[in-house]
């Protein structure tokens, strides 16, 4: 059966046949608005949960270890130049990985240049990516993944809600491969024997994977309950967003290779920190500690889990046996390139994007 997709040169052109990309609900634009992130980061609860960060990490490493700050500074300026480089390097190629899956999750839509839809290219799809790993930064709540779908609709004219369909499809299977690696990763750094901090990070982790494929796995078996109770308004937007989740999980082997590689690199990028500061970390303990820090990044209450992902970072670097500066200037220094690169980056992409 035909579908409809919308081109995004003229509001009032009429939509195109297409062999496979998802119809757009007709009045989907009433519920898509561009989120202000400038004015957003103003906002008083974005404002908190910034306080909210200050006060989880001074408690933390005022009173919670024994930190020497002046050491961890020295440690922090004393970093090795070129390594960190390498650091910065390896940690934005993970962009590259993130973008071919999401494009692949697109494409799997029906979404793509070859189906006629006006796609960005893969460097315009990575731009839109990193806007919304931006707006995740500064914000709380992710917004970030709502601009992503606003920014692609704006760019593509494509569907918002079959575009969050991808999102929250990425997002499963980031879970997904998530559980998985910590599980190996955490029994293999910690010999079978799982620290505090470990297990309660793994049993969160195989939980949130587990709630995310009951929902897959309910999605279809609920539609017809969903349809009775939703307005039919809404229910057009509820359908947007599960064809978009269950029409974007195929080639699954080729979206969980993509995963794999984001999740080593992110690795990769800890141990390079830890190896720049002349600190003795393995590369599957590196791995174990980027994986928590990942999964502590979706804490809605600070902008990207700041504070709390440091914090259990520290933990666990130290159930690695690392002394508490050591682990406090890993900890710190990994969030310069994974947290406080992008707001910077970020801020300067945003101002002079045409995408926002």
């Amino acid at each position: 059966m035909k579908q409809l997709t919308e081109r995004p040169t003229d509001d009032h052109q009429e939509p195109i046949a297409g062999d496979d990309p998802i119809a757009i609900p007709q009045d989907e634009a009433a519920i898509v608005a561009p989120p202000e992130i400038g004015r957003r980061v103003f906002q008083p609860r974005t404002l908190l949960g910034f306080l909210i960060a200050a006060v989880v990490l001074y408690f933390f490493y005022k009173r919670g270890l024994d930190l020497d700050f002046r050491e961890v500074w020295a440690r922090m300026r004393g970093a090795n130049a070129v390594l960190l480089l390498l650091t910065f390097v390896v940690y934005y190629t993970s962009f590259i990985f993130r973008t071919l899956r999401w494009r692949t999750l697109l494409a799997n839509v029906g979404y793509s240049r070859e189906r006629g839809v006006p796609m960005p290219s893969a460097l315009g799809l990575c731009e839109i990516l990193y806007l919304s790993w931006f707006a995740n930064c500064v914000t709380v709540a992710r917004l970030g993944d709502a601009y992503r779908g606003y920014m692609l609709k704006r760019s593509a004219g494509v569907s918002f809600t079959v575009t969050i369909g991808t999102i929250l499809a990425e997002r499963l299977i980031d879970l997904v491969v998530l559980a998985g690696l910590m599980a190996v990763s955490i029994f293999v750094a910690f010999r079978g024997i799982l620290p505090a901090g470990a297990d309660q990070a793994l049993i969160g982790g195989v939980a949130l994977a587990a709630i995310g494929l009951l929902g897959l796995a309910s999605l279809r078996r609920l539609r017809p309950i969903i349809e009775r109770v939703l307005p039919e308004r809404l229910f057009r937007y509820y359908d947007g967003v599960e064809s978009g989740i269950v029409g974007s999980l195929r080639r699954l082997p080729l979206l969980t290779g993509f995963s794999i590689a984001g999740w080593l690199i992110e690795g990769a990028t800890l141990y390079l920190t830890a190896a720049a500061l002349g600190a003795p970390l393995s590369i599957v303990g590196a791995i174990v500690v980027a994986l928590v820090a990942s999964l502590l990044t979706t804490i809605p209450f600070t902008p990207a889990g700041l504070g709390f992902t440091e914090a259990g970072m520290v933990l666990i670097l130290k159930q690695l046996g690392l002394d508490d500066n050591a682990a406090g200037a890993i900890a710190l220094l990994n969030r310069v390139v994974n947290y406080w690169s992008i707001v910077v980056f970020g801020a300067i992409l945003y101002i002079f994007s045409r995408k926002k």
